[in-house]
């Protein structure tokens, strides 16, 4: 039986890494399934909000992680529709609300190349809260493609139960399949807490959706506890407002952007992982410090809502303060068998949690099926 040709469309890609779980979604479905699919990736060359290009040669196909991609330097709008000429089976288009790799190749594609079979991965921008920001934007482009079918026409791609639900509110009669993201392997790396100096770590863009400025404001009141901040801004005055926090308190860092291996090392050192995301599709971040046996203290916001239940970490309602500050207090006075029995519970979680061949299996499927 023939690979299925896949066509992605996708803003970045690696070797970038500022835009955070995307990024890590694609690259992690195309590692787990370039054998049996033939991928080809149209993006851009440079990372996200960086106007650097990468060192490779772009504008060109090229041999990479087996399969084909193509950094777009210059009209990413005229190769996507080049790209879209290549004889594919499926496209798959990565995210929602990007012009040029998103919605005008989407509605160039529901006009004009109706018998190709296509599949939409939302990745959380349908969410209520992804599109209470510039909600007029958002709901002039949600309505336009309802317009044009995209309930009949498309394929939606959730990653979860709770995204196909936030899928469904917006369109109501859209065909969804459910396939989870696919995750790295737990780390073998034993996890110890250090008994001298707390530090808790936040990985995830500078946002209002991902809740910085409450969680900075929170950790300047508790001096005592090191809170080291990765990931970069998207909006240059809410970063400015947790700057000026920042600044004055010495016990939070920020770091901004860190690449895989980086933000590796990031992860071993951390004592405890924490989000106050105020929604949150996946969750790489959530995912890759429990492989590494760091327990997570995290908002109700998440698919992973069960963590607790399993000794994983902490899970808290986003609005409930006092109850942030008393995980916090809990948190720091576990001893070092308690910690470490958390610590072993947060990799079991990940194995109960992803059964990865079932996933592939999903995937396989969501290319192969009929629209």
């Amino acid at each position: 039986m023939s690979k299925p040709k896949v066509l992605i469309l996708t803003d970045w890609f690696v070797p970038g890494y500022k835009a955070g779980g995307p990024i890590t979604s694609i690259f992690n479905m195309i590692s787990s399934l370039n054998g049996d699919v033939n991928f080809s990736l149209f993006t851009r060359n440079t990372d996200w909000f960086d106007n650097t290009p990468f060192d490779l040669m772009p504008d060109q196909w090229l041999d990479k992680y087996r399969s084909k991609v193509y950094y777009s330097s210059r009209n990413h709008l005229k190769g996507a529709f080049k790209s879209l000429s290549m004889k594919v089976d499926v496209l798959y288009i990565n995210g929602f609300y990007s012009p040029l790799f998103n919605s005008i190749p989407l509605i160039f594609v529901l006009l004009f190349k109706r018998s190709l079979k296509v599949i939409l991965a939302p990745r959380g921008m349908l969410n209520q809260n992804a599109i209470a920001i510039k909600v007029k934007q958002k709901r002039l482009l949600i309505d336009l493609l309802g317009f044009l079918g995209i309930e009949k026409k498309v394929i939606f791609h959730a990653t979860s139960m709770k995204e196909k639900e936030a899928i469904l509110y917006v369109y109501p009669k859209a065909n969804i399949r459910i396939a989870s993201n696919l995750t790295a392997t737990p780390s073998q790396v034993e996890h110890r807490v250090s008994k001298s100096s707390f530090s808790f770590l936040s990985v995830g863009r500078i946002s209002a959706v991902k809740n910085t400025l409450e969680l900075v404001e929170m950790f300047s009141q508790l001096n005592k506890l090191q809170l080291k901040l990765v990931g970069t801004e998207d909006d240059e005055d809410y970063f400015e407002k947790c700057s000026s926090v920042i600044k004055a308190s010495p016990n939070i860092e920020s770091r901004g952007g860190r690449n895989a291996e980086e933000i590796k090392l990031d992860y071993q050192k951390a004592d405890f992982f924490i989000s106050m995301t105020s929604g949150e599709n996946f969750g790489h971040a959530i995912i890759e410090a429990l492989s590494f046996g760091c327990p997570v203290i995290i908002s109700d916001q998440t698919p992973w809502n069960d963590l607790e239940e399993f000794g994983a970490g902490w899970v808290i309602p986003l609005d409930d303060k006092s109850r942030w500050n008393k995980v916090l207090s809990e948190a720091i006075v576990l001893s070092d068998s308690d910690y470490m029995e958390m610590s072993q519970k947060a990799r079991a979680y990940l194995k109960t949690r992803f059964n990865f061949e079932e996933i592939r299996s999903n995937y396989l499927e969501l290319f192969s099926a009929k629209s």
